[in-house]
């Protein structure tokens, strides 16, 4: 049979109660059983032994009352803290049934208390459990203090960031309601006449907000808003490449048809799109602005995607020919580059990239309004 170790008990009373300390460090899976008449321990942890299995079972002298009976684990040993019987306070002449001591119980002289001694230990030990009262008041004081402060934070997190993108959505759409004015206004007025002027008319306003778009990549990086990455990088970047490279610097562009069709189909969705997002920051609902930005993509995004590989492929030979942004060899890098044919194989990704803004919002349609149900036979 394997051996059983004992770990040493040192014990002391008052006429309340009994005191017990198993003198073990580092204590693991511990395992206690308290009755009124018996009290047995055993884990595993270093004691007289080195780190063994460690095991005592005491037989108590008299009766003791477990529901008023407590003990803690600690780093250096096992305290226990045995409340004797009520109508039962009294010193006993040992701790346990059997006459004879056994060698691993000893005296613990330190906490040892006479019958004089046993009331101041009664008045300290209801000190000691109102301090712990106050103590545990107070770090619920402090952990409610920290709930509030948090709840503060987030608040106030909310309110700057509910602010933010309503102002930034409501400037990009008055910008945008500006640019679409200007544009009927010449259109309404000019009628044909109002297409070489289109550009000259607006474009500083517009490439305002263009520049100031590359914000809505941001966030959801830094997770102002809850949205993908990949949908309004595409919008954006695409833009850009569109009015920085390809219309601005080609004046030959700039009295064209299509940069009207284009600046006009940009800004009709951009006056859908920034009032419907600065209504969702707010929590309002309002039905024919939904509508009108799940329903008018239909006809502007097209539109929209034609405009911009019109003008891509109109500026083709331009840029074949003024050979703008390119890089020629031989140079210092030994890298050779042609916008004009980075051009013609983004004509693909253009249509590619049409494709799936396109999916993307009629999935989002379908999320909205709900698929059209049909009768099965």
């Amino acid at each position: 049979m394997a051996a059983v170790f004992k770990p040493m008990v040192r014990w002391a009373q008052s006429k309340e109660r009994l005191f017990l300390t198993l003198e073990l460090t580092d204590v693991q899976y511990p395992a206690v059983e308290l009755t009124s008449t018996r009290l047995v321990f055993q884990g595993f942890g270093r004691g007289a032994r080195g780190e063994q299995q460690y095991h005592v079972d005491i037989n108590f002298y008299k009766p003791v009352d477990i529901t008023a009976s407590n003990h803690k684990v600690l780093d250096r040993y096992v305290e226990f803290s045995i409340a004797k019987q009520a109508g039962q306070h009294e010193f006993w002449p040992r701790l346990i049934v059997d006459e004879q001591k056994p060698a691993w119980l000893k005296v613990n002289f330190d906490r040892w208390q006479s019958e004089d001694a046993s009331e101041s230990e009664k008045e300290e030990e209801e000190q000691k459990a109102k301090l712990e009262d106050l103590l545990a008041q107070s770090k619920a004081m402090e952990a409610d203090l920290d709930n509030e402060i948090e709840k503060t934070k987030q608040e106030v997190f909310r309110f700057i960031r509910t602010f933010y993108l309503v102002l930034y959505n409501l400037l990009q759409a008055g910008l945008y309601i500006y640019i679409t004015s200007v544009l009927l206004s010449r259109l309404v007025f000019l009628r044909t006449g109002a297409f070489p002027v289109a550009y000259d008319a607006v474009s500083d306003v517009l490439a305002s907000c263009q520049l100031a778009a590359f914000l809505e990549v941001v966030h959801p990086l830094i997770g102002i808003v809850k949205t993908g990455v990949m949908a309004p990088f595409m919008q954006v970047f695409g833009r850009n490449l569109v009015l920085f490279l390809v219309v601005v610097p080609n004046e030959e562009l700039h009295k064209q048809a299509t940069v009207f069709s284009l600046f006009f189909v940009w800004s009709l969705i951009e006056v859908i799109r920034y009032p419907f997002y600065a209504s969702q920051v707010l929590g309002i609902k309002i039905e024919p602005l939904i509508w009108l930005r799940y329903t008018m993509w239909i006809p502007l995004y097209p539109l929209g995607i034609l405009s911009e590989g019109t003008l891509i492929w109109q500026a083709i030979p331009l840029l074949d020919k003024s050979e703008r942004f390119s890089v020629n060899l031989p140079n210092v890098l030994n890298f050779g580059f042609s916008f004009s044919w980075f051009l013609r194989v983004y004509l693909v990704f253009l249509v590619a990239g049409g494709s799936y803004m396109m999916k993307h919002m009629y999935i989002l349609r379908q999320r909205r309004c709900g698929k059209t149900k049909t009768k099965t036979r």
